[in-house]
C-alpha cells in the first residue's frame, strides 16, 4: 500500500513560503512508526517542500491546524480525485470533526497511537470509518519514531517528544478546551527513542554534532517538576545538548537553571506573552510573574542557556501607546528581539474563542476567514483604540524588534554573558536565531481579517478535477468563522449556543 503523511501548512506571513526552521512537524514520523512493513511511506512536511503532485497514493493521512484547513481540503480532494483514500488528524480535526468530515474520506480524533493501526487495516479493505477516536491509552504507547526519512530535511533531526500536554489553563490555548492536562512518558522510552534517533541519524549519513543536538518537542517539557528532573540527569548520561519549550517559573528558578545547563541545556522557549498585568490576568496564566522578567531572563543567559520568548498583543487589553512601548519595554527586559509579535487570537474552541462568542457585542471583525486565526492576522476588534490606530502601532513596533540595529544590541548583551558560562553552543544558536530574524510584510498585508491578502499557496488541480462549479467552490473556497457583522457562525457555535442565539433572535422578532 502507498501511503503519504503530509503535515499541512500555510505560511501565515502570506508570502507562500517554506518555513525552513529549526522547529519542524514530527508527526510523519511518528504516524510511520505505527504503519505495517507492507505500507511504502512517503513523509512529507509541507512546512519544508510541496508534495510531490505526480504521485498517487492508496492512503493519505493529512494533520493540520486551524488555519491551514483550507490547504488540508484541497490536498485531500486532489489525491482523492487520483484514487486515493484520505484521513484528517491533528488540532482541527479533534476539535471539529463534524466541519470536516465532508472533504475526507475519514476523520480521526486524539491521539494517533489508538487510531492509525485501524484506519490502515480499514483501508487496506477499503472500509473505512467516517470517524475514528482515539482510546484510552498512554504517551508511552507511542513507538520510536522513525526520524530517519526526513532527516535531512531538518535543521536538528534529533527530535523527540517526551511528554503531551500542559497543567496550566491558559485562556488562549487549545490544550485547554481539550482538557487532557500534562501527561509524561516514562524517562527510559524517552531515553530509548533518543537512543534510537542518533542511531537513525548515524546509519542516514548525518554529521556527528547533530547526532548530538536534540530538541525536545514538548509544549511543556517542565509541567511536572519531580519528572523533569529526573529527565534532565537521564540526558545528562545521554551527553546531548538540548533545547525545549517549558513555562516561566522554570526560568525563575535559578538553581533548576543550574541543574539544566549541567545536563545539556543550551536553549529554552518561555511564553512570556505580555507585559500588560491585565491582558496577563484575562490570559489566566498565573505562572508568569510581570516583575521578575528582567531577573528570570539575566539568570537563564548567566547559567549558559539562551532564553527565547515570545509576545503577544491584546485587542481587548492593550492600547497603541502601550504596543510602541514594547521595544523599550524589550531592552530593559534584556530579551530585546522576540521570537514573534503576535495578535492574541480566540481559536476556535479555545476558552477565549467561547468568551468572545458569548458577549453580546460583536467583538470579532466582519469575514473573517479561518486561515486569519493564525495569529498573525487581526480577527477581533481593539477595544482601547481605532482598528487603523491599532494597526498602525502593531506594524510600526514589529519593525523596530526585528531591525537590524536591534539584534546586534540583542547579541551584544547576550554573547558575553552567555561565553563567560563558556556555552558556545547558546552562543552559536542566538547568533543563529538573530541572522534569520525578522520577515518583510507581504505586498497588501493589512494585518486585519476581512482584507489581509489570500493565502498564496496553490494546489495544482487540472479543469476535469472538479464535476461542477458548485464543487469547485465548495473546496477552494475559503472557510468562513464571521458574518458581515463580525459575529461568528453558528457551525462554529456549540449546540447550547446555538440554541440561545436563535432562542434570543426569536424573542426579537416578537418584541419588534
Amino acid at each position: 500500500m502507498r501511503v503519504a503523511i503530509i503535515a499541512v501548512f500555510t505560511d501565515y506571513h502570506r508570502r507562500g513560503a517554506h518555513h525552513r526552521g529549526a522547529m519542524q512537524p514530527q508527526i510523519g514520523p511518528l504516524i510511520a512508526a505505527l504503519l505495517p512493513d507492507w505500507c511504502d511511506v512517503d513523509i512529507i512536511n509541507d512546512t519544508w517542500e510541496d508534495p510531490d503532485w505526480s504521485k498517487t497514493y492508496d492512503l493519505v493521512f493529512l494533520s493540520c491546524l486551524h488555519a491551514d484547513f483550507d490547504r488540508a481540503r484541497q490536498i485531500s480532494h486532489y489525491f482523492r480525485r487520483r484514487g486515493a483514500l484520505t484521513v484528517l488528524g491533528g488540532g482541527m480535526a479533534s476539535d471539529y470533526p463534524q466541519l470536516c468530515r465532508p472533504y475526507f474520506d475519514a476523520v480521526a480524533v486524539g491521539d494517533p497511537e489508538r487510531t492509525v493501526p485501524r484506519i490502515v487495516n480499514d483501508a487496506r479493505r477499503r472500509q473505512l470509518q467516517p470517524l475514528y477516536r482515539s482510546l484510552d491509552g498512554s504517551p508511552d504507547d507511542a513507538p520510536v519514531p522513525r526520524i530517519g526519512p526526513v532527516a535531512h530535511k531538518q535543521l536538528f533531526p534529533l527530535a523527540v517528544e517526551a511528554s503531551r500536554g500542559c497543567p496550566y489553563t491558559c485562556d488562549f490555548c487549545v490544550l485547554t478546551e481539550r482538557g487532557q492536562g500534562h501527561r509524561p512518558r516514562q524517562v527510559a522510552s524517552v531515553v530509548r527513542d533518543i537512543v534510537a534517533g542518533r542511531e537513525a541519524l548515524r546509519l542516514a549519513g548525518i554529521t556527528g554534532w547533530k547526532q548530538r543536538m536534540l530538541v525536545l518537542y514538548d509544549n511543556n517539557l517542565a509541567g511536572n517538576l519531580k519528572w523533569f528532573r529526573e529527565l534532565c540527569h537521564a540526558l545528562k548520561k545521554l551527553d546531548v545538548l538540548w533545547g525545549a519549550c517549558l513555562t516561566f517559573n522554570v526560568i525563575a528558578n535559578r538553581e533548576l537553571l543550574k541543574l539544566m545547563y549541567d545536563c545539556g541545556c543550551r536553549s529554552v522557549f518561555v511564553g512570556l506573552e505580555t507585559f500588560n498585568p491585565a491582558a496577563l490576568a484575562d490570559m489566566c496564566k498565573p505562572q508568569n510573574n510581570i516583575g521578575k522578567i528582567e531577573q528570570a531572563i539575566a539568570q537563564t543567559r548567566d547559567e549558559g542557556i539562551l532564553p527565547i520568548a515570545g509576545l503577544m498583543v491584546s485587542a481587548v487589553h492593550d492600547d497603541p501607546a502601550y504596543i510602541r512601548s514594547l521595544p523599550a519595554r524589550l531592552k530593559a527586559s534584556g530579551l530585546h528581539v522576540p521570537s514573534f509579535l503576535s495578535f492574541e487570537t480566540p481559536f476556535p474552541g479555545t476558552p477565549l474563542f467561547q468568551r468572545m462568542v458569548s458577549d453580546p457585542r460583536p467583538l470579532f471583525l466582519p469575514h473573517a476567514n479561518l486561515y486569519d486565526f493564525s495569529s498573525y492576522t487581526l480577527v477581533l476588534r481593539p477595544q482601547k483604540s481605532s482598528l487603523p490606530d491599532f494597526i498602525d502601532a502593531y506594524r510600526d513596533t514589529l519593525g523596530q524588534v526585528h531591525a537590524p540595529s536591534n539584534r546586534l544590541a540583542k547579541l551584544a548583551d547576550d554573547l558575553p554573558r552567555l561565553l563567560r558560562r563558556g556555552s558556545w553552543t547558546a552562543a552559536a544558536l542566538d547568533v543563529g536565531d538573530m541572522l534569520s530574524a525578522g520577515v518583510r510584510p507581504a505586498p497588501g498585508r493589512t494585518y486585519t481579517a476581512g482584507t489581509d491578502p489570500l493565502p498564496p499557496e496553490r494546489v495544482p488541480f487540472a479543469a476535469d478535477d472538479f464535476s461542477s462549479e458548485a464543487q469547485r467552490l465548495d473546496i477552494c473556497s475559503p472557510t468562513p468563522v464571521t458574518d458581515e457583522d463580525g459575529r461568528v457562525l453558528d457551525a462554529w457555535l456549540p449546540a447550547r449556543q446555538q440554541r440561545v442565539r436563535t432562542d434570543n433572535l426569536h424573542a426579537m422578532k416578537v418584541a419588534v
